[in-house]
């Protein structure tokens, strides 16, 4: 494959064909979404699968290239709903990171409109983080990411510490859009990690996650792809 710099817009390159998840095997596609002369496109990378010979798209995460400072920043995921809970958003992540070391690229941070708590919650195992850390003990703003004591219960849940920013979530499209289901007490529940999207103007209330944990994305980069390594 050339230089990331000298991929033809709009056009899809292998860049794996050696990983599954589920009973699903994967093509991940690299593709660069314009060429406007800008030193910072849009790169797209692709899950896709054969299902009754037509070749269909599982899901894909989107982020910036800035070629002239060598650095990639994260922008969204997104995994079409029949395809969840098979790990697919944690291969894709895992998938960006290897092309930005592999490649010399520096990841930095999320995009500051970032507004999924799951996907949030997924980077931060990646080692990305704010921080103040503090901030998570004192903002009205946190949201609890948890799980069920049931064991049998894969389910993720969200456990709101402000209601009026409970309210203001289900009104949003990521809540419509995505299997997020909201709990009222912590008793039947153990807490997995603590998010914060702001919900008000972001002048006042800048939250940016960033990879502070360089180790810590590699790592698990590594243990992602070769649990899903054909």
């Amino acid at each position: 494959m050339n230089t990331l710099q000298d991929l033809e817009a709009g056009k899809r390159y292998l860049y794996s064909d050696s990983f599954y998840s589920g009973n699903y095997k994967h093509k991940i596609f690299l593709k660069k979404s314009v060429d406007d002369g800008s030193n910072r496109p849009k790169f797209y990378l692709s899950a896709f699968t054969y299902i009754n010979g037509e070749l269909r798209q599982q899901g894909y995460i989107y982020f910036y290239i800035d070629y002239e400072t060598k650095t990639s920043s994260f922008i969204g995921l997104k995994v079409e709903k029949e395809y969840r809970n098979l790990n697919i958003g944690s291969l894709l992540i895992s998938s960006w990171i290897d092309l930005c070391l592999n490649t010399g690229y520096d990841f930095l941070g999320l995009n500051n409109k970032q507004r999924k708590p799951f996907l949030i919650y997924l980077l931060k195992t990646y080692g990305f983080e704010i921080h103040d850390k503090s901030l998570y003990e004192t903002r009205d703003d946190v949201i609890s990411i948890c799980k069920s004591i049931n064991k049998d219960d894969k389910n993720k849940y969200l456990l709101f510490k402000n209601p009026e920013h409970e309210n203001i979530f289900i009104g949003t499209n990521t809540f419509k859009n995505d299997n997020y289901i909201i709990v009222h007490n912590d008793k039947s529940i153990l807490l997995l990690d603590k998010v914060i999207i702001p919900f008000q103007n972001r002048r006042k209330n800048k939250i940016d996650y960033t990879l502070l944990n360089q180790t810590q994305a590699e790592t698990k980069t590594k243990k992602v792809l070769l649990k899903h390594k054909i």
